[in-house]
Formats: structure tokens, C-alpha cells, sequence
């Protein structure tokens, strides 16, 4: 029997909240986030991680989603900005 936080949803919001608590300033939060991911997989292995991002992304569209609605704006447009703004990055 896995943990709890095995469930995909939760892993999704468990990583969502370590990327929360690095995104307030510089620490050791990334290698928690592969230690958390490495676990996941020697318990439940490679395929288990690919329904973690799947839902990863599922969570991210719906954000961008409830966010257009609350202010008028296009998913699709939001979406497409985010993807602009990271390639910018390159």
C-alpha cells in the first residue's frame, strides 16, 4: 500500500506546494522536489510520474481557465502569453 500522497492529484499539489514555498526565495525547495519525485517513482514507478504531470498540466489549464473567467480574458490567450513569456526565456 502506497502513501497517501502517492495519489496523483495529491502529488501534483504536494509538488504545487513546494513550488509555492521556492517561489518566496532561494533555497533547497528544487532538490525536495526531486527527492519527493524520486520517491514516487522507486515506489511506483516511471509511468506513475506521467500521470503526475498529466495532472500537473490538467491543474495548470484549469488555473489559467478560472482566471479568464474572473477577469474576462481568453484561456487560449492566456495560455498562449505564458508560452510567449517561457520562450522569451530561452
Amino acid at each position: 500500500m502506497g502513501l497517501i500522497y502517492d495519489n496523483p492529484d495529491l502529488a501534483a499539489l504536494t509538488l504545487t506546494r513546494l513550488a509555492a514555498k521556492e517561489s518566496e526565495g532561494p533555497g533547497t525547495l528544487e532538490g525536495r522536489m526531486r527527492n519527493y519525485l524520486d520517491g514516487l517513482e522507486q515506489r511506483n514507478g516511471t509511468a506513475y510520474l506521467e500521470l503526475v504531470a498529466i495532472t500537473l498540466a490538467r491543474i495548470h489549464f484549469k488555473s489559467l481557465d478560472d482566471l479568464a473567467r474572473a477577469t474576462g480574458a481568453d484561456a487560449a490567450g492566456l495560455l498562449d502569453t505564458a508560452e510567449v513569456e517561457a520562450l522569451e526565456g530561452f
